[in-house]
């Protein structure tokens, strides 16, 4: 027995984050499958990747694709949807947003381009004419569009599975770091024409602080800006908004597969579960609460600058919302209370007229596709879209408003939502659509909860330890650079450093006596320690997945032991965009292998992030683990996409079982019955370390 609850012991990527919405490396690499190598035609496509996206606010520099930077391809037999292909090319005639202007995806006009765009790229019918029209889109529209039509096009094209963009943060590095950066860069550049190149064996690193000295002054925010300022949290949150955009969906692409909706609130739940621990950590209260009616007493600075050097708009302290736009809030208004009141009478009507029943348990995708506005919305023209709006909002931006007009702040781009403290008070009453719903469905019966035979007889952890490690990020791709001077971009190199946070490697034993013989699932979480089982009906909203994965078991003792880096969401560090392109290029050339795998894999946690920052002398925390029985989803894990290198966005076989996201924590509890033997709690601390440890993680 462990802590204060002996009684209970008798009877916490992506982090479940995603049940299951990524694809861990762990999953694949350890069942058997063999590995599978690059062939030519796909180091090709490759290669010209990541080729196209260098220096992306520069004219394109290689010769070999100058060619085809004045005409996109004509023909319309190239392409299976020539109807959405003239769309765009209207479009464009007319006059898309110009290059070096802001983009933002949150702007109804730019929007509705990117799509198009989307469209143009999506309906080549070969290689050949998708890549002549990237070529030429590189050359003509605006950079920051042609990024996200782009990188949608890479992550939902059937034919281009399994390629590797560069990290977000080393393509749009001004989104991610501080512009006194790169100004200091820009600097040392003009006084020393070989800052940054190899040849001069310079350590060519800039010194990047975290924006808490003037972004969140008040408050205590400023204390959280290690974790929402980190790039591999940011790139996490950006890459899920892109693999399920909301103006992308139907059958053809088949998000909707993946309970989208369901998704949607549980992922952001999580998200917001994890940034209360991190805020416990540093003796934060909990999240404010927003409401329409009161100032914002959080201001924000961004402290970011575009490449055209205009700066991220900022918040002040104690916004006040009627004087900016009373007719806009009084909208948004209205489309939360639709929303509510169809939980409350549980349905909503479609766009034929017909009601839809809501107090189904598999009815929260419906709720999420209403919340998030996204195209597989069952009426997204009665119910709108509550989270654009709210952004535009909160943002002081205008959904509809022309280029001169829109002046985006950190909450109206993926890449830099989860900085600003605004962020998690919207979700947060964004969530409330989502704990509504789940109050009219009944607590789970003993019957649900049990594993009959089955008892975890007993859990041991290894010490939980944290600290802060520097790290550096190529921020070259964000300089500019004078490919007139006979020197190769490739061998030029700035990097950005920072201190983030990281924890030790540690495992952990269950011992679980069963009396039968099969399959079962663990699921582990991580959240605050409580010290009456009462305190879990609001705790549980505070509990965070940290793994889930298949059990054999066999009759008798089982003893199974579980190591952070087998962790089901979590992915390692990314390789950086210049030592990535060496290795393409080496196996182009015929000299190695390029491994097919998700090492470099865009959907996941960051397994750094696993643990919130520990006090010196421990912060308590719990874990929580259950076995229960295996129930296959609808369509079996991994059965349709090649889970050695893709992610499976789309293909409805991502995840391992059929339970609701969230189990057992996503409904009311009926303590009467929630105790049961394949569950326990386990009080941990987690200790944080200071100095230099970056030999600790290894």
């Amino acid at each position: 027995m462990h802590g204060p609850f002996g009684v209970l012991l008798l009877c916490s990527t992506v982090l479940a984050f995603c049940s299951a919405t990524y694809v861990p490396t762990s999953q694949t690499l350890g069942s058997g499958v063999s590995n599978k190598y690059a062939d030519k035609q796909f180091l090709v496509k490759q290669k010209f990747f990541f080729e196209i996206l260098r220096h992306l606010h520069q004219p394109i520099a290689f010769e070999e694709y100058l060619p085809f930077t004045a005409h996109w391809i004509a023909d319309e037999s190239k392409y299976t949807n020539y109807t959405e292909v003239n769309e765009f090319l209207q479009s464009f005639k007319q006059g898309l947003l110009k290059k070096g202007e802001i983009f933002t995806i949150y702007n109804y006009w730019y929007a509705k381009q990117t799509l198009q765009l989307y469209r143009f790229f999506q309906n080549a019918l070969d290689w050949d004419t998708y890549y002549k029209n990237v070529i030429w889109a590189r050359q003509n529209i605006n950079e920051g569009m042609f990024l996200c039509a782009l990188t949608l096009s890479v992550l939902h094209r059937t034919d281009l599975q399994g390629i590797v963009l560069p990290a977000i943060y080393e393509i749009y590095p001004h989104y991610f770091f501080n512009g006194d950066v790169f100004h200091d860069a820009t600097n040392r550049r003009a006084m020393d024409p070989a800052y940054g190149f190899y040849g001069n064996n310079r350590n060519n690193v800039a010194r990047s602080n975290y924006t808490s000295t003037f972004a969140t002054q008040f408050y205590g925010e400023g204390s959280m800006s290690y974790f929402t300022e980190d790039v591999g949290l940011n790139a996490y949150y950006y890459y899920f908004m892109m693999d399920y955009a909301p103006f992308l969906g139907g059958d053809k692409l088949g998000l909707n597969k993946d309970r989208r909706g369901e998704l949607y609130l549980f992922m952001h739940q999580q998200l917001l579960a994890r940034y209360s621990l991190e805020r416990s950590a540093n003796g934060l209260g909990p999240i404010q609460q927003l409401t329409w009616e009161s100032p914002i007493e959080t201001g924000y600075y961004p402290m970011l600058r575009y490449w055209n050097g205009v700066p991220f708009r900022a918040r002040e302290s104690n916004f006040l919302w009627r004087p900016y736009d009373p007719i806009k809030l009084s909208g948004l208004k209205s489309h939360e209370e639709r929303v509510r009141q169809a939980i409350d009478l549980g349905y909503v009507v479609g766009r034929d007229g017909q009601r839809i029943d809501l107090r189904q348990p598999d009815a929260i995708d419906i709720v999420g596709n209403l919340v998030s506005g996204s195209v597989d919305s069952v009426n997204v023209d009665y119910y709108k879209m509550i989270e654009t709006t709210a952004r535009m909002i909160l943002a002081q931006g205008d959904y509809y408003g022309s280029s001169s007009e829109v002046w985006p702040g950190a909450l109206m781009h993926y890449e830099t939502s989860m900085r600003d403290p605004l962020f998690y008070q919207f979700f947060q009453r964004v969530l409330s659509f989502y704990y509504d719903f789940k109050s009219y469905l009944p607590p789970y019966t003993i019957n649900e909860l049990n594993f009959e035979g089955v008892e975890i007889k007993g859990v041991s952890v290894e010490k939980l330890v944290t600290f802060f490690e520097p790290f550096d990020v190529d921020i070259s791709n964000g300089l500019g650079f004078d490919y007139a001077g006979g020197r190769s971009t490739w061998n030029f190199s700035v990097l950005a450093r920072k201190d983030r946070l990281n924890h030790k490697p540690f495992s952990y034993v269950l011992n679980i006596s069963s009396q039968f013989a099969g399959k079962g699932v663990v699921r582990m979480y991580m959240g605050p320690q409580m010290y009456s089982l009462g305190q879990l009906q609001y705790m549980k909203k505070l509990f965070v997945e940290m793994d889930q994965y298949t059990v054999d078991l066999v009759v008798g003792e089982n003893q199974i032991k579980r190591n952070t880096r087998d962790f089901y969401y979590d992915i390692r560090d990314r390789t950086t965009y210049t030592e990535l392109y060496m290795r393409i290029m080496k196996a182009y050339r015929g000299e190695e292998q390029f491994l097919l795998d998700v090492s470099e894999a865009h959907c996941g946690w960051p397994d750094r992030l696993l643990l919130p920052k520990g006090q010196p002398h421990g912060h308590p925390m719990s874990f929580f683990f259950i076995v229960t029985p295996f129930k296959p989803p609808k369509v079996p894990q991994f059965s349709t996409f090649d889970s050695t290198y893709t992610c499976g966005t789309g293909s409805g076989s991502k995840y391992i079982d059929e339970l609701p996201f969230g189990f057992p924590f996503d409904r009311e509890i009926n303590f009467s019955n929630f105790v049961t033997k394949n569950m326990q709690f386990f009080d941990v601390s987690v200790y944080h370390v200071n100095g230099n440890q970056q030999n600790a993680s290894h």
